[in-house]
């Protein structure tokens, strides 16, 4: 039977219906766990609704800047004079972030910003009123282009380096500093609230998910660190757990993955790989590499989880991982670093 739901009440939107045979979106089950533990422990609290109840929290930093989180998935939006800018309509939370449009303005969705074009982050994006303008980095837009994914709506506004967002009495800046997570991953500021929000780099409080979020370019995501800081921000949205993060959450996280790297750098330095070859004989070459770059891993594992199991929840789940990635990415795509004169 199909479920009607009026998500969005606002002049000219119309109802969005669910049916169950329409399949949802395949989400890792690592995410659903998050989610599922989020919703599980909030309870109701001075007789407000809570997120146990709704699936959602929605919070305004300041200024009629909201942010919005289903306890694993995050995000934010702004309110103007003239409409709404959503930023990134999470399939976790689908006709929902609606719903929590609505329980703060009645003024209509204008405008949507893609941070980088994963489905998780923006495959809700074809429930939107189909007359709002989609904005969204170049590369994005390319990348969107060869998905043909109908759940995400292809940008009508792109752009290379940077973008000022003006609605009403409202200003979003969208920066494009280079390759990081994914290619096309924004830096997104709204100067008024001194609010940042850069997605699958920084899990405040937490370790990344693993392999240091899927980024595709370890340098880039690197950088895309000190990047963030070079902002004037309060607070921070990185698209996932479950809370908002700031400049020493920023902080932490390169603090990690610079000493990752040093780490890393360290134990390939003690033992390159053809010193591995001589003491290890009676196997093929390329099958030792694997062996020899496990190895190298739990090395690096050992040396950081101490001090990071007690500082990053999650180390104990995701740092071999991350110990793999920036082993290969040392190999491959990072140049040496510089040593002071």
């Amino acid at each position: 039977m199909n479920i009607e739901i009026s998500a969005w009440q606002m002049k000219g939107q119309r109802s969005v219906v669910l049916s169950p045979s329409r399949p949802m979106p395949s989400v890792l089950l690592i995410l659903l766990l998050l989610i599922t533990v989020a919703q599980t422990y909030p309870q109701k609290v001075g007789g407000k609704t809570t997120m146990q109840e709704k699936g959602y929290e929605v919070t305004e930093i300041r200024d009629r800047l909201f942010y919005l989180s289903d306890g694993a998935y995050n995000t934010m939006f702004l309110v103007s004079s003239e409409g709404v800018i959503v930023v990134d309509p999470l399939p976790t939370l689908g006709v929902k972030y609606l719903q929590a449009i609505v329980e703060v303005t009645d003024k209509p969705v204008t405008h949507i910003v893609y941070s980088h074009e994963h489905t998780d982050h923006i495959g809700a994006a074809s429930l939107f009123p189909k007359n709002a303008v989609i904005i969204a980095h170049r590369e994005t837009a390319e990348l969107l282009r060869r998905r043909n994914d109908p759940r995400r709506p292809a940008p009508t506004v792109t752009f290379d380096k940077n973008y000022t967002l003006n609605v009403g009495d409202q200003t979003l800046e969208l920066d494009y500093r280079g390759v990081n997570h994914e290619a096309g991953n924004i830096f997104i500021y709204a100067p008024k609230q001194k609010t940042l929000m850069l997605v699958d780099v920084i899990y405040p409080g937490y370790m990344p998910y693993p392999n240091l979020g899927v980024a595709v370019d370890i340098p880039g995501y690197i950088q895309a660190h000190r990047d963030a800081l070079g902002y004037d921000f309060k607070e921070l949205v990185g698209g996932h757990v479950s809370r908002l993060g700031t400049r020493r959450d920023v902080e932490v996280s390169l603090e990690f993955v610079s000493e990752l790297r040093a780490v890393v750098g360290q134990k390939i330095a003690a033992l390159p790989f053809p010193a591995y070859l001589k003491t290890h004989q009676g196997k093929e070459k390329w099958l030792l590499h694997d062996d020899y770059e496990r190895d190298l891993t739990e090395k690096c594992y050992a040396d950081l989880l101490p001090k990071w199991g007690k500082r990053l929840i999650g180390a104990e789940n995701f740092l071999r991982s991350h110990c793999w990635t920036m082993i290969v990415a040392e190999v491959i795509q990072s140049a040496p670093e510089k040593t002071s004169q």
